[in-house]
C-alpha cells in the first residue's frame, strides 16, 4: 500500500508541474503583432502585457530619408483601460529620433488608434525651439490587406542611399520633423524643460538620446534601463524631473 500511495503521490506531483508549466508559458507568451497602416507606412504592434510598441514594417516613400528603416520604433507605452499612453518619436535627418509624449484612444472596435501629443520643433543645434500638435493615427490592416503590401514591399527595389545634404522635410503626422530655422530656444507648455534639455516620459530612469539634451524616460528601474540598452553603448541616468 505504500509504494501505492507514493506512485499516486508521484504522479499527482508531476502532473501539477505540469499544469503549472503549461500556465506561465500561456501566461508569458506574447500574441503575435499584428500589422497597421500610418500614413502609408506598413507598422506592427508588439503587445505583451500592458505593454506596447509600434515599429515600421514597410516604411512609405520618403522616410528612409530621415533615418527610419524597418524595425525603427515610433512609439513605446502602454494600454490601461483603451487608452494609450507613453512616447514617440519624430525624425530628423540631423538630430535622428526626437521623443516626445502622447496619449490616446483605441477606436472602431480595436481597428484604430489615434495618438495626439506636442511634438517639438529643434534648431540647427538639435535644441527644442517651440511645439506644435502632432497626431499619430494607426488603421489595422485585414489579413489580405497586410499580405499584398507586403507583397509590393518584396517587389519592390530598395531605396538607393546617396550622400548628400539633409533636405528639409515637411512635418507629417509626428514620422517627419520641420527642419531648423535657426530660431533661438523657446519654452512652451509642451515641451518640459530643463537646465540640460528635454525631457520625455515619466519614468524613474532615463536613456540619453543621441540628441544631445534629450532624456528618454521610459524606465522603472535602473536595471531595466541598463538591461534594455546592455549592447548599445548608452548611459541609464535618474529622471531629473523625478526626484529620484
Amino acid at each position: 500500500m505504500i509504494r501505492v500511495d507514493l506512485a499516486a503521490a508521484a504522479v499527482a506531483l508531476v502532473a501539477s508541474v505540469a499544469v503549472a508549466s503549461a500556465q506561465t508559458q500561456t501566461q508569458t507568451a506574447s500574441p503575435e503583432p499584428t500589422i497597421w497602416d500610418h500614413n502609408g507606412s506598413m507598422m506592427y504592434l508588439v503587445a505583451n502585457g500592458p505593454s506596447r510598441e509600434f515599429h515600421y514594417q514597410k516604411p512609405r516613400a520618403g522616410m528612409f530619408e530621415v533615418g527610419v528603416r524597418p524595425g525603427s520604433l515610433l512609439f513605446r507605452g502602454e494600454i490601461d483601460k483603451g487608452q494609450y499612453f507613453g512616447t514617440a518619436y519624430i525624425f530628423n535627418p540631423h538630430c535622428g529620433q526626437i521623443p516626445f509624449q502622447v496619449n490616446g484612444l483605441v477606436l472602431d472596435n480595436d481597428e484604430r488608434i489615434l495618438l495626439t501629443g506636442r511634438a517639438p520643433r529643434v534648431g540647427r543645434n538639435c535644441h527644442p525651439h517651440e511645439s506644435y500638435t502632432s497626431n499619430l493615427e494607426f488603421r489595422r490592416l485585414k489579413p489580405n490587406e497586410a499580405m499584398q503590401s507586403q507583397e509590393l514591399f518584396t517587389a519592390a527595389p530598395a531605396p538607393a542611399m546617396e550622400e548628400s545634404k539633409p533636405k528639409v522635410p515637411s512635418t507629417d503626422g509626428g514620422e517627419l520633423h520641420s527642419a531648423s530655422t535657426g530660431q533661438p530656444s523657446a519654452r512652451t507648455e509642451s515641451t518640459p524643460q530643463r537646465a540640460s534639455g528635454y525631457v520625455a516620459g515619466k519614468g524613474k530612469y532615463c536613456k540619453e538620446n543621441a540628441v544631445s539634451g534629450y532624456l528618454d524616460c521610459f524606465y522603472a528601474s535602473l536595471d531595466a534601463c541598463e538591461k534594455h540598452h546592455k549592447s548599445a553603448n548608452v548611459r541609464c541616468i535618474p529622471n531629473p524631473n523625478s526626484g529620484t
